[in-house]
């Protein structure tokens, strides 16, 4: 589990940075031709508003994997390990539902909806644009199940150095 975890969290880490690199880039020139050209790339937007959709869907999918979420500390800190650790359970289980019914269930709806739709400017399918729903789902899904495993094994994502000393008797 903690080899697939490392691959996957390689993978999306790689292609997230990939893609802030291309992000610059395209931004630089978006600058670079208004202003010193002025003559503004017509691309430029589209690229920009596509990638940035497509970064924040698989940033928030590699935010799950490393236990990196928004969270409110105020009830887990009062619990004790094994309260921590249902709570863990709980959220990875609402990550699941929400994975599933959101982003993968609507997400498909979206797809398919877009399908016939093509970008203003560069006239790709619209749906290759709204794919990024279904594709941070699935794996928001697979690291869902990978922190329920972990959990399984009285390991959390989330838990201090103390608390995993602590479930383990330690």
């Amino acid at each position: 589990m903690d080899r697939l975890r490392r691959m996957i969290d390689l993978t999306l880490g790689s292609l997230c940075c990939g893609l802030v690199l291309i992000l610059v880039a395209v931004l630089v020139w978006q600058v670079f031709s208004r202003y010193a050209l002025n003559a503004p790339s017509s691309v430029t937007e589209e690229i920009l508003r596509y990638g940035v959709i497509w970064m924040s869907l698989l940033g928030a999918a590699y935010a799950t994997g490393r236990g990196g979420h928004m969270s409110v500390d105020m009830l887990r800190d009062r619990l004790s390990p094994r309260g921590r650790l249902l709570l863990d359970a709980l959220v990875a289980l609402a990550f699941l539902a929400f994975a599933g019914i959101v982003l993968i269930w609507g997400g498909m709806k979206g797809v398919t909806i877009a399908a016939s739709q093509t970008s203003a400017v560069m006239r790709i399918p619209m749906s290759w644009v709204y794919l990024a729903l279904p594709v941070s789902g699935a794996v928001m899904i697979l690291y869902a199940v990978l922190n329920l495993a972990d959990l399984a094994r009285g390991r959390s994502r989330h838990a201090d150095a103390q608390t995993q000393a602590e479930l383990m008797g330690e």
